[in-house]
């Protein structure tokens, strides 16, 4: 319906709550997420009193004398996002499906339903204890240590490598890594269930590696130290888990027998998915971090936007918030991301590629060996299935990311 100064609008029931650099807005019945200014926010309460579009706008124009105040285009891009519950008298009837564009892209609000409800929330609060919280920090720091003192227990490519058998190699490590993932994501589903919220676990992927995703239900709810809690909880899982490989490695060491080299295997594990937490290029837990930290949200489209208007001059881009220190410092970090990824590439998976490749090719002329045989024909099947797994990954995320850059227009 067509918006004019004489039109009444009443929003649909909303949740405002106050956040770093302005508010959250929450559609109460959708569960979706936006960030607006305080100029948005006053122009929604000043709806739900029940003022005209063209009183609104003038009474804004008053008080925000420096801010481009236009009433009926924000009015307009709420119907778009489906937060008008009447124009003029008529009820308008709400799209099915949450609407896009909130902030926190990648942490959707899913249903209301299962969330590992399950879980008690005074169980959960538990393991986020003041001392639990200090036994994190303490095992970074334990952990540094004694890669300082003993780095012959510094990850190496060949950790991998704990059999003659590319198979069992490659099905143990794919076993070992599914857990410690697993153990990682329970991190983020105990934080987020300490607070009383659901949680849910989907697939993804980071670079060229697929991943669970936890995806986080209403944490846009929780005050930014809160969620600072939820985002990092999962790494410190890894922290403990890092420690006590190290410490297996000390007491086992790798001529002892199995348990050393598990250890070792597990160790290279954590450190690889943790080294990869500071590709900032990627939405990691750390990017999440950062966004909370400095209140600006969407900070990769952003900084991505910034970035290319940097490099193309001519480029024709969409229109810009203004630009904070935090996007010009995120672009920074965006672009040296993808230098580290390559270093991590180069010195941990490209090495195991290559020689799980050079010591299989041979093995399938060689028929009349069928153990070596039929290792390098299963091992083939699991890269095949790795890359389709990972295929699937990327074309879910490219449908994702086109209806979030669609929509991401959220009102500011």
């Amino acid at each position: 319906m067509k918006v004019t100064a004489q039109s009444r609008l009443t929003p649909v029931q909303l949740v405002i709550r106050p956040d770093r650099q302005g508010y959250i807005v929450e559609d109460a019945a959708a569960g979706d997420y936006y960030e607006m200014n305080e100029l948005c926010v006053r122009a929604l309460q000043r709806m739900q009193e029940g003022a005209a579009i063209g009183e609104i706008e003038a009474e804004l124009r008053e008080r925000f004398p420096r801010e481009d105040v236009d009433v009926i285009g924000f009015a307009d891009q709420l119907q778009e996002m489906g937060l008008v519950a009447e124009l003029d008298g008529v009820a308008l009837r709400r799209d099915e499906g949450p609407a896009q564009g909130g902030v926190g892209a990648g942490r959707p609000a899913g249903d209301r339903q299962g969330g590992f409800a399950w879980i008690p929330a005074s169980f959960a609060r538990f393991w986020f204890h003041p001392l639990l919280l200090l036994l994190y920090g303490c095992a970074i720091a334990a952990n540094a240590a004694i890669l300082i003192v003993r780095p012959d227990l510094f990850p190496r490519y060949g950790d991998v490598f704990l059999f003659d058998s590319m198979v069992l190699n490659s099905v143990v490590w794919l076993g070992l890594s599914f857990v410690l993932l697993m153990l990682h994501e329970l991190g983020h589903i105990m934080a987020v269930r300490s607070f009383g919220l659901p949680a849910r676990l989907g697939i993804g992927h980071r670079f060229v590696f697929v991943v669970f995703e936890t995806e986080m239900d209403g944490i846009w709810r929780l005050t930014p130290k809160q969620r600072n809690v939820a985002f990092l909880a999962g790494m410190g899982v890894d922290q403990l888990v890092l420690l006590l490989c190290l410490a297996l490695q000390a007491a086992f060491p790798e001529q002892s027998g199995l348990i050393g080299g598990l250890a070792a295997l597990a160790a290279l594990d954590v450190f690889v998915k943790l080294a990869f937490q500071c590709c900032f290029y990627m939405k990691t837990d750390l990017y999440y971090v950062a966004e909370n930290v400095t209140g600006c949200y969407n900070l990769m489209e952003r900084s991505r936007d910034w970035l290319a208007g940097k490099l193309w001059k001519g480029r024709s881009a969409q229109k810009q918030p203004e630009e904070t220190r935090a996007v010009r410092w995120y672009a920074l970090f965006y672009a040296a991301g993808y230098v580290f990824s390559v270093t991590l590439i180069a010195v941990f998976f490209a090495p195991q590629l290559i020689v799980s490749v050079t010591t299989i090719v041979p093995w399938l002329a060689e028929p009349q060996q069928p153990a070596r045989f039929w290792d390098a024909v299963v091992f083939l099947v699991e890269l095949l299935g790795l890359g389709g797994l990972l295929a699937y990954a990327w074309s879910k995320n490219r449908k994702s990311a086109g209806a979030e850059k669609k929509d991401r227009s959220a009102a500011r």
